[in-house]
């Protein structure tokens, strides 16, 4: 399956993610729904909150020109809010899976389709360590 298929099958298909990208560590578009990419900082500063989120703590993060209140972290999720909106990152070993949500979404369904993927590509013993 193309990197591609992910994004449209995987993610948007399911009806919970409206926008979405694969991207890896250096910022390179891996795939991604029309529309939707990040600047190099955007991915740069997604990828460093991982580890450090004070950045995205202090500023916000900003996905596709959007601001988003960064709400939680960790070394493998970062989720972001804005109004009924918001945006799940998954951190791979090589990649991070972006969704954005619309109001109407629960966060929490659109993170479960996020962390299926990611999930999924675990099961491959591929992009994440086990």
């Amino acid at each position: 399956m193309s990197w591609q298929s992910y994004v449209d099958n995987q993610l948007i298909g399911t009806g919970k993610i409206v926008q979405a990208a694969i991207y890896g560590h250096n910022g390179s578009l891996w795939a991604t729904s029309p529309g939707f990419s990040l600047s190099p900082e955007e991915i740069t500063t997604l990828v460093e909150a991982f580890n450090n989120a004070e950045k995205i703590q202090a500023n916000g993060l900003y996905v596709n020109g959007i601001k988003y209140f960064a709400l939680s972290h960790d070394d493998t999720n970062v989720h972001g809010k804005k109004g009924g909106d918001g945006v799940v990152a998954f951190k791979t070993t090589q990649a991070v899976i972006i969704g954005v949500y619309k109001e109407g979404t629960a966060a929490g369904a659109a993170n479960k389709v996020v962390g299926d993927l990611g999930d999924y590509l675990r099961g491959l013993n591929y992009l994440i360590d086990q």
